[in-house]
């Protein structure tokens, strides 16, 4: 309401009081009471009240509707930073789902492929020249990439002015566009290729701030409606998923296939059986002998794990499920269950007077917690075990990805007296200089493909190295999978003495150790400790 409406108003309101109280005076005066100085006063008090707390309303009301406007003239001013990305400049995934739901809306039976895509290796541009700085390079690229497509009139505009902009910005650094197919007269998977290499070729050769330099390299992934789904929010997950998967297996183009969704479900029905199986304690444990073979003396036990998955006839060894564990959250509690079982193992060996060590594999760097070094600790003092008979066996490819928290894990269980071994050892200078500084109380390798002939001149050659360099560095080696003679001999011949295989034993379920060491001493009477007690044998 204009200040010209209002005053015309204000008279109207006016007017309509006098005339209303000089009615009402009028009636009163008339009938029942005589005309006065005392009513004359009174008549006029009252007009000027109304008329005062009248003008007191309209501008409060003015004034309501004043600040109104101004908030409405704000959020206007503001919209364009709601809706953007700062750093960018490029429209958020909100308002992309907004253009996107009012574009499926306006016409129906459209069709649309949902394009993510995302720079690399930009990862290193964060490491190198900080966030501010490759927060500036990132507006770069994503201008590049804006005026290279801005003209394609098939791309979805999500700006909220005039000015189309066809390339919105998700979390992270992925970016979106979304190409509409409904009147392509060509192949889908054509059109899409060709709209992701133009976007490729947008970005320029080598994209420079102050004296850095980078080229970077995009990944796709693709999806497309009413194919991967009609919700806006699924098409772009599903997009998501195919770009993820592309990088995986390097492919800089990848399409969402629609069986990775049973895949998935597969996955999660198989987290789920897995997790029960753990809390339930289903799983089987058992013992895998490590031998000297030049005397048959008992080196040490491995303490292994498997999973019969819906009761199959095979099961699954830990390095098979543990990345399925970790997923589930149940990893932690699976490793307490191994810790578990070897310490009470341990227990019961001790008692018999065998003092010999037993290794639990940590699968992953997320099991190097301070938790887990207490929970040992309490379990060595509950067992009243010395920490020199636990050992902690981690794959070299843990060891070689370890961050300062793992080393500082590691130490700490080293202060426990607790010994380390890495398996799967393959004897590369990262792994030796690991191996040297961590003080490594022993090294795994895998002959499983060893053999006593002229084949796999290259696997001998590599663990003959390894023998006579562990055998300087004053390490223990151990052969493990041998499960032939041919494969033992082989390892010997080149100096090998510690095995591990089904040729010592397939594994010892824990509860029949105390068998199996009879039988073994029995055999092998030379390598009964001297500590054993009479009973064993």
């Amino acid at each position: 309401m204009n200040r010209f409406n209002v005053k015309y108003f204000v008279l109207l309101i006016i007017v309509i009081i006098i005339i209303a109280l000089s009615a009402l005076f009028a009636q009163l005066y008339s009938d029942k009471l005589p005309l006065n100085l005392t009513a004359i006063v009174s008549y006029v008090f009252m007009v000027l009240t109304a008329s005062v707390l009248a003008l007191f309303c309209i501008q409060k009301l003015l004034i309501s509707t004043s600040l109104t406007d101004d908030s409405k003239a704000i959020s206007v001013e503001e919209l364009f930073s709601y809706t953007h990305d700062p750093t960018t400049n490029l429209p958020t995934a909100q308002q992309a789902l907004r253009a996107f739901d009012v574009a499926i809306k306006a016409d129906t039976g459209q069709r649309y492929a949902a394009v993510v895509f995302k720079p690399i290796n930009f990862q290193q541009v964060n490491s190198l020249l900080g966030y501010h700085n490759s927060d500036l390079l990132l507006l770069q690229f994503a201008y590049c990439l804006q005026q290279r497509i801005e003209d394609n009139t098939s791309l979805l505009s999500f700006g909220v002015n005039p000015q189309p902009v066809r390339i919105a910005r998700l979390q992270s650094l992925q970016f979106l566009v979304v190409y509409n197919l409904t009147d392509s007269r060509f192949d889908d998977k054509s059109m899409l290729n060709e709209l992701c290499h133009q976007l490729a070729d947008a970005v320029p050769d080598a994209m420079s701030f102050k004296s850095f330099s980078v080229n970077f390299e995009l990944a796709f992934g693709v999806a497309i409606s009413g194919e991967n789904g009609d919700d806006f929010d699924e098409i772009i997950d599903h997009a998501g998923d195919a770009l993820l998967k592309g990088l995986k297996t390097q492919q800089q183009i990848n399409y969402f296939d629609n069986n990775s969704i049973s895949y998935n479900q597969v996955q999660l029905a198989r987290m789920e059986a897995l997790r029960r199986d753990i809390k339930e304690e289903k799983l089987f444990c058992y013992l895998k002998p490590q031998v000297n073979i030049n005397n048959h003396y008992i080196v040490g036990f491995q303490l292994k794990v498997h999973w019969y998955e819906h009761d199959s006839v095979k099961p699954l060894e830990l390095s098979e499920f543990s990345e399925l564990a970790e997923h589930s959250g149940e990893l932690y509690f699976l490793t307490k269950y191994m810790l578990n079982k070897a310490f009470s193992t341990l227990d019961s060996l001790h008692r018999i007077g065998v003092h010999q060590r037993i290794s639990v594999t940590l699968s992953s760097e997320s099991l190097f917690e301070v938790d887990l070094v207490d929970y040992i600790e309490q379990q060595l003092k509950q067992f009243n075990i010395a920490g020199k008979y636990l050992m902690i066996e981690l794959s070299e490819q843990v060891l070689l990805s370890a961050s300062h928290r793992v080393k500082a894990i590691i130490d700490q269980l080293k202060s426990l007296d607790i010994n380390i071994s890495i398996a799967n050892f393959s004897g590369s200078y990262e792994a030796l200089r690991y191996v040297r500084k961590m003080a490594i109380h022993q090294l795994k390798i895998n002959c499983q493909q060893l053999t006593n002939d002229s084949s796999n001149r290259v696997d001998k050659a590599i663990t003959n190295a390894l023998v006579t360099l562990t055998r300087s560095m004053k390490i223990p080696l151990v052969g493990t999978d041998i499960d032939r003679h041919e494969a033992s001999e082989a390892f010997t011949g080149m100096g090998g003495e510690l095995i591990q295989g089904n040729i010592i034993h397939p594994g010892v379920v824990p509860e029949e150790i105390e068998i199996w060491l009879e039988k073994w001493y029995l055999q092998h009477p030379a390598s009964i400790p001297p500590e054993v007690r009479p009973s064993i044998y």
